[in-house]
């Protein structure tokens, strides 16, 4: 499992950026980012993040991503937040 970092536009934020992860059920990194893009891109990364609020527009900063393997962790299979 990896953990994709992500910064994305937030008009919802003082500062107008936030940061963020969410888990994506594959070992390799570039499909996990991959993958967070594609959803970004989609709509249903922010629909998983915010499911009540279609209003606001959040934008991926796409250069802003770092990744981490958790699949050693003890509490793998219960993620916070997953990207299916």
């Amino acid at each position: 499992m990896i953990r994709v970092y992500f910064v994305y536009e937030d008009p919802m934020d003082e500062s107008g950026i936030n940061l963020s992860f969410i888990d994506v059920r594959t070992k390799n990194p570039a499909e996990a980012i991959d993958s967070v893009e594609k959803a970004a891109a989609s709509g249903k990364l922010w629909k998983n993040l915010y499911p009540a609020d279609g209003e606001h527009p959040y934008i991926l900063l796409a250069t802003k991503m770092m990744y981490l393997d958790i699949s050693a962790l003890p509490r793998e299979n219960e993620p916070e937040m997953m990207l299916a």
